[in-house]
Formats: structure tokens, C-alpha cells, sequence
């Protein structure tokens, strides 16, 4: 890794990438070097979102965020906290993408594989019986360590020489959350965006959840994260519960959060 000795070519050079569509992200090549470029995305929740989810945390944790972070005021609004947020973990020691050059729109991120949710549509079950554990000892390390991502989703999670990496860190809701909490949303949405994933059907999910459950805890066997999920499984079984009906419309969403539910009742 190492910076760009003409950052303002690169700059170019990105914005023609970021021309050619609407895409948020786009990989791009520049002097023999592959690159990827991220613009500004807003991205408001509705009040109804906002409230739900106060209510929710302080519900789970005891403690109110504040309504301007849960609209992602800061966070979607400003591309400095991201690159800001990707320098910090680097220079922490985790692996994360080098920002190699900023504008005020955007900012360049050398170029560090393929997002495990891709590479998991062609892992043999063998394959992702094997890096999925070690995906999920990997948060618990990465947690173990005293940080919290925002987007743990495997799709968040770039492998290259088997190495993994973790991207996309504009969420801010961990600033004032208590750092076990933001961990155990990190947890969940790691878990959740796993289940049904893919290749990987129910009776799969149901077998190797618990397995990447017990490698997370291996790593991080932190006692307050499985106090907060104790006290946000009756909920989340309630609200399972009251979602069952709709079963029939939904995709995956439902089945993802009664798979969830049962695996959580293990903890």
C-alpha cells in the first residue's frame, strides 16, 4: 500500500469513474494500480425509523441516542468522518482500506478484494464452513480490541489473499452508544446477513449460526453482550411472533429473524 505520487491525476481519474453512473461505490484502474472511489450518499431515515429505533435502544440498553445521530445527520452528511473513522482503525492496526486521496465529494480507497458476500455465491459448502467461523472470530477479535464497526455485514467484509478487510464505516450511532451495545448490533447484523445468504438454505443457517455464534464468543467472550441480547430476546420473539402471519409475502426478512430469534435463545 502507499500513496499516489500524483494524487490530483488520481482525483481526475476517479471522478471520470464516478461519471460514468449512479453507483455509490466504482472500482477504477490508474497507472497499472486498481482503486475504489466513494461519493457522498445521502441517506435520511424516516421519523418513523428514527423513533422506532430510539425507542428500541433505550428499551435494550437504558440509554437514549440522540435523535440527530439516528437520522445519520453527521454520518451521511459529511464524507470527512468515514475517511476520518478508516484512518483511525488503520493507524489502530486494523485492516482497512488506505484512503489515498479525498475531495470534497468523494474519497479514494486502494483497492482491497472482493466483498465476502459475492464470494460466498461460489464457496463450496466446505469453503464457507470454513471462512465463515473465521469471519466471525475475526468481529471478536476485531471487538476484543475495543472497536465497534456500524456495518458488520458481510458485505462489509472484503477477503484478498486471505486476508480479510472491513469497508464502509458511515454509520456513527456507536459514538454514543455503550460500546457492548454497538457490538452486539455489529453481532446481529453479522449473523442476520449470513442466514439464508446465498447457497446457505434454512437447515444450514440453523446448523452453522450457533457454530460462528461460539466462534465470536471464543474470541470475545464479553459477559455484557449476552446480557443485552437476554434482555432484547423477548422482544425480538414478540416481534418475530407478530411478523409470523406475513410469512408468505416475505422474501427471506422473516425467516431471517425467526432463525435469529431461536439462535439467540441459546445465549
Amino acid at each position: 500500500m502507499f500513496n499516489p505520487p500524483d494524487n490530483s491525476s488520481l482525483i481526475a481519474a476517479a471522478r471520470t469513474a464516478l461519471a460514468g453512473g449512479k453507483a455509490r461505490a466504482r472500482l477504477f484502474e490508474h497507472d497499472g494500480r486498481r482503486y475504489v472511489v466513494k461519493r457522498l450518499a445521502e441517506q435520511p431515515r424516516s421519523w418513523l425509523q428514527i423513533v422506532f429505533m430510539r425507542w428500541l435502544v433505550r428499551r435494550v440498553t437504558g440509554q437514549a441516542l440522540p435523535l440527530r445521530t439516528l437520522a445519520l445527520s453527521e454520518a451521511a452528511g459529511s464524507m470527512g468522518y468515514e475517511a476520518g473513522r478508516l484512518k483511525r482503525l488503520a493507524a489502530a492496526g486494523v485492516r482497512v482500506p488506505p484512503v489515498v486521496a479525498e475531495a470534497d465529494d468523494f474519497f479514494v480507497l486502494d483497492y482491497c478484494g472482493t466483498v465476502a458476500a459475492s464470494l460466498l455465491e461460489k464457496w463450496t459448502p466446505a469453503e464457507w464452513r470454513a471462512e465463515l467461523p473465521r469471519l466471525a472470530r475475526e468481529l471478536g477479535e476485531f471487538h476484543a480490541a475495543g472497536h465497534w464497526h456500524g456495518g458488520a455485514q458481510i458485505k462489509n467484509i472484503t477477503l484478498q489473499a486471505g486476508q480479510s478487510w472491513r469497508i464502509d464505516f458511515e454509520e456513527n450511532f456507536g459514538e454514543f452508544l455503550p460500546l457492548a451495545a454497538a457490538q452486539t448490533t455489529d453481532l446481529l447484523l453479522f449473523l442476520n446477513s449470513i442466514s439464508l445468504a446465498g447457497p446457505i438454505d434454512e437447515p444450514e443457517a440453523r446448523q452453522l449460526l450457533p457454530q460462528l455464534l461460539a466462534a465470536y464468543f471464543q474470541a470475545h467472550p464479553e459477559p455484557e453482550i449476552r446480557r443485552i441480547i437476554a434482555r432484547a430476546h423477548p422482544l425480538l420473539r414478540r416481534l418475530a411472533s407478530l411478523a409470523r402471519p406475513f410469512r408468505r409475502w416475505s422474501k427471506k426478512g422473516i425467516r431471517r429473524v425467526e432463525i435469529l430469534v431461536d439462535l439467540l435463545a441459546r445465549v
